[in-house]
């Protein structure tokens, strides 16, 4: 695993609990199909979750998902399901919260 999904293992840890976690990595192959047949709504919610900058916001994003959407969202970041450059986007979006910016689209706020 590499660092960076290491560190947003731990971020999603913190959402979402270890159990879930697990298992949700174990299901893959489930998150691979709905990922399949919902392409655009999990690009939705990478992409949604970057624009997230707190712990709270991020909570209450990945809570609302129903579970086969939350698995393909885990699945997604951790195992491969996603392209490397949503897996950029994920991670951009965890070190702004770190930093404490707070982004819109296309444009930081300092």
């Amino acid at each position: 695993m590499t660092e960076d999904r290491k560190r947003l293992r731990e971020e999603l840890v913190e959402l979402l609990g270890e159990d879930k976690i697990r298992l949700f990595i174990t299901q893959e192959i489930l998150a691979q199909r709905f990922i399949q047949k919902h392409p655009i709504e999990i690009r939705k919610a990478l992409f949604r979750f970057k624009s997230l900058k707190t712990l709270e916001e991020q909570r209450a994003m990945v809570e609302g998902f129903n579970e086969p959407m939350a698995r393909a969202f885990v699945c997604s970041l951790l195992c491969g399901s996603a392209s490397a450059a949503l897996l950029d986007i994920a991670v951009g979006a965890l070190e702004d919260r770190q930093a404490g910016k707070r982004v819109l689209p296309n444009r930081l706020i300092k």
